[in-house]
C-alpha cells in the first residue's frame, strides 16, 4: 500500500503561474499566463504547442534559467516546498539533485574545450559531492547509455550528435533528480537516432521511476511517451487530458488542428495535408477573448470578446479532462453546432 501511495504523491504543483519578459517599450511579453499544473511522482507529462507558445519558458521557470524574464505571480511547489522566486544561488543548489533538464541542442550544452569526464566532475563539484568513488557511478550510467567509459577522456566534438545527446542525458541524471525536464530532447537528431533516444527515455523512466515533463512541438512524440498531455497556446493551457483521450477525441479546436496537421505516412499522397491558418497572437498585446479565435474554424463573434477559463469536462482514462472553449458552455452549444455543419 505504501508503494501505491508514493506513486500518487504530487511531486510538482504549479499554481496560477505568470512569467513575463521585459522589453524596451515597457509593454512586457507575458509568455506564461496563469498556468496551473500538477505532476504525480513517476508520471510523464507531455507539454505540446507551436514555437513561441511558452512551453520552454514554463520549463525554464521551474529551474531558474529565465533570461530576461521573471515570475511575476503564482508559485511552484516541489514536494510541497516553494521553489519559485528563489535567489540565484538557491536555484543552483536544487538544479541537479532536485530538478534537472535535458536541453534541445546538446552541442550547445557541452563545452567543446572540456573532456567529457570534466563535465561530470564539474557537476558533482557544483554540489560538493565529488570524490573518486563517483567514477563507478559515471561508468555505470554511460554503460547504460551505450557509451564506453573508455571515452571519458574524449572531447564532445569526437562524438556523433546522438552520442552527445546521450552524454547530456547522463549528466542530467547523474545526481538522481526528483524531476526531469526534457525540452525537445530529440530536435536536432535524425529519425533513427530520435527513436533510440525516446526508447531510452522510456526505459530509464521505468527503471529509475523518473518523473518527467516532456516538452515538444510534436504531438505524436508526446502522445506516445506521456501518460498525460497539456496543450499550450499563446501562453495558456488550452487542453489537459490523458494521451489516449487527446488523440482519440480532441476537445479544443487547436488540439484538433494540431492532429489534422500530422502527416499520414501510409497515405501521404491521398491525404490532403492541413495547416493551421494565420499566426499566434502578439503576447505583448494579446486579444481580450479566446486567443485562438482568429484561427479557429468554429469561432463565433463572442469568442473574440469573451475570455474563458479551463473548464472540467469530466474524467477519461482515469484523468480529469479540461479544456478552454466556449462551445462547451450550455448557452452556446446550439450556435457552435450550426457552425460545425
Amino acid at each position: 500500500m505504501s508503494e501505491v501511495k508514493t506513486q500518487r504523491e504530487t511531486i510538482l504543483a504549479i499554481k496560477d503561474l505568470v512569467v513575463e519578459y521585459e522589453v524596451k517599450d515597457d509593454n512586457n511579453v507575458r509568455a506564461v499566463d496563469h498556468v496551473s499544473l500538477d505532476l504525480k511522482r513517476g508520471e510523464v507529462l507531455g507539454l505540446v504547442g507551436e514555437s513561441g507558445c511558452g512551453k520552454s519558458t514554463l520549463g525554464f521557470s521551474l529551474i531558474g534559467l529565465l533570461k530576461g524574464g521573471s515570475i511575476k505571480s503564482g508559485e511552484v511547489l516541489l514536494d510541497g516546498e516553494k521553489i519559485s522566486n528563489l535567489m540565484r544561488q538557491e536555484y543552483k543548489k536544487i538544479r541537479g539533485p532536485e530538478i534537472s533538464a535535458i536541453f534541445q541542442a546538446s552541442q550547445n550544452v557541452l563545452n567543446p574545450t572540456q573532456k567529457v569526464i570534466n563535465h561530470f566532475i564539474d557537476t558533482y563539484k557544483a554540489h560538493g559531492e565529488w570524490n573518486k568513488d563517483r567514477m563507478e557511478d559515471i561508468k555505470q550510467i554511460l554503460n547504460r547509455l551505450d557509451i564506453s567509459p573508455s571515452r571519458l577522456d574524449d572531447y564532445p566534438f569526437q562524438f556523433s550528435g546522438g552520442m552527445q545527446q546521450r552524454i547530456v542525458i547522463a549528466l542530467s541524471l547523474i545526481l538522481n533528480p526528483k524531476l526531469l525536464i526534457a525540452d525537445e530532447p530529440t530536435t536536432a537528431l535524425d529519425v533513427l537516432v530520435q527513436a533510440k533516444i525516446l526508447k531510452l527515455l522510456r526505459e530509464l523512466k521505468e527503471e529509475l521511476d523518473l518523473t518527467m515533463i516532456l516538452i515538444s512541438h510534436d504531438l505524436g512524440v508526446v502522445a506516445e511517451n506521456s501518460s498525460r498531455v497539456a496543450i499550450m497556446y499563446a501562453g495558456q493551457i488550452v487542453e489537459l487530458a490523458s494521451a489516449k483521450s487527446i488523440f482519440k477525441n480532441p476537445k479544443h479546436p487547436y488540439t484538433e488542428a494540431l492532429i489534422e496537421a500530422i502527416p499520414d505516412v501510409k497515405d501521404f499522397e491521398k491525404k490532403q495535408q492541413k495547416s493551421i491558418p494565420g499566426s499566434p497572437p502578439d503576447l505583448k498585446n494579446p486579444p481580450s477573448g479566446c486567443r485562438f479565435a482568429n484561427r479557429c474554424k468554429y469561432a463565433l463573434p463572442i469568442c473574440k470578446e469573451t475570455a474563458v477559463d479551463l473548464i472540467v469536462l469530466g474524467e477519461e482514462n482515469g484523468v480529469e479532462r479540461k479544456t478552454r472553449c466556449l462551445k462547451y458552455y450550455d448557452e452556446y452549444q446550439s450556435e457552435f453546432k450550426e457552425v460545425a455543419k
